[in-house]
């Protein structure tokens, strides 16, 4: 697999650490905003294959940041949680986006990192 780069932008420090985790396993390179670097600027400035964005990250789960990611031409994967919104809801539905709970489907990121390959 290539080391290809996944920005990952959630709104816990330690899902942020789990998740680079777990895309490091896949052997891609996980990155993250600067300490308070705001999400589109770190998307500016990364220029990513993937986009991880959790629900729990306001800023990130909207219009205003998923809209520029797709148009960067990255894939975005949305990360379930519990208190996922119903503004969240609807940009999902919306831009009709990938969303994996990770609760319920252990294997759904590393399946979607793998398919970055395929692609």
């Amino acid at each position: 697999m290539r080391h290809h780069a996944v920005l990952i932008v959630a709104g816990d420090p330690l899902a942020s650490a789990l998740l680079g985790a777990a895309v490091e396993q896949a052997g891609c390179v996980p990155h993250f905003p600067q300490p308070g670097e705001a999400p589109r600027a770190a998307l500016r400035r990364m220029r990513p294959r993937l986009v991880l964005v959790s629900c729990d990250h306001p800023e990130a789960c909207s219009d205003a940041f998923i809209g520029p990611a797709l148009m960067t031409g990255a894939a975005v994967l949305v990360i379930q949680t519990r208190d996922a919104s119903s503004e969240t809801r609807d940009v999902v539905e919306r831009l009709d986006l990938t969303v994996v709970d990770l609760s319920t489907d252990t294997e759904a990121l590393a399946r979607c990192l793998r398919a970055l390959d395929e692609d």
